[in-house]
């Protein structure tokens, strides 16, 4: 297996990472492969829009949609001729954003979630998962002996802000993150926290298989099937 100067990579690590986190599995021995194998997957975002049940789905997972302050061009044509007159006037225009490289990510829930709502809606089976940040930082060390490119892992803070009216000094880098870190309000209920990881390298060369799965080859002693 190919490794990485470990200097090459960051972790990036969101500024408010959580205490801890929950995960919901389906079935009980992916919730103890995680907790006692150190064994688990993150799936593409590009799957998310067709998953099955229709009241987990967002059809627009994956795109970035808000609305920014700025000049709304309106286009006006002059009555019985081929001219067109166009005027821009201050308002409110509706933005969209994509992220081109493939984002895999690991869906949990802060703490203050209702666990009985993970489990009708995710799985009955939970973890607990105690130190966020050190998932990220093995999760990082993990990426790097892996023979293709990824960014070190982010954690995210879902926002459920879709299609709101943000400020009008958003960076590009911030409009871009949108992509994978905002839900429309009615998801709010989950309380979603996610680590995120992006593919790297030119387009062809990209991971970009359904799951990233991983194998820390033992147990987590900060995650617990509760």
């Amino acid at each position: 297996m190919t490794s990485t100067n470990a200097s090459e990579r960051h972790l990036k690590a969101h500024e408010r990472l959580p205490r801890f986190v929950y995960r919901a599995f389906t079935q009980k021995s992916y919730a103890e492969d995680f907790a006692l194998r150190g064994r688990f997957r993150l799936g593409n975002l590009r799957l998310y829009p067709g998953i099955e049940a229709e009241e987990r789905r967002d059809a627009s997972e994956g795109q970035g949609h808000f609305e920014h302050f700025g000049m709304s061009a309106s286009v006006d044509f002059v009555a019985e001729s081929d001219g067109t007159s166009v005027s821009q006037t201050p308002g409110y225009v509706h933005m969209h954003t994509e992220l081109l490289n493939p984002a895999f990510i690991l869906s949990c829930s802060l703490p203050g979630v209702e666990l009985n709502y993970l489990r009708s809606h995710f799985g009955q089976w939970l973890v607990k998962i105690a130190e966020p940040k050190q998932l990220a930082q093995d999760l990082s060390r993990y990426l790097e002996t892996l023979p293709d490119r990824f960014t070190g892992v982010e954690g995210c803070l879902v926002n459920y802000n879709k299609g709101c009216r943000v400020g009008e000094h958003l960076s590009n880098i911030a409009s871009t993150r949108l992509a994978y870190s905002q839900k429309p309000v009615a998801f709010s209920r989950e309380k979603e926290f996610r680590f995120v990881v992006i593919a790297m390298g030119t387009p062809s060369l990209r991971f970009n298989a359904k799951y990233l799965h991983v194998d820390f080859g033992g147990a987590l002693n900060y995650v617990s099937v509760i």
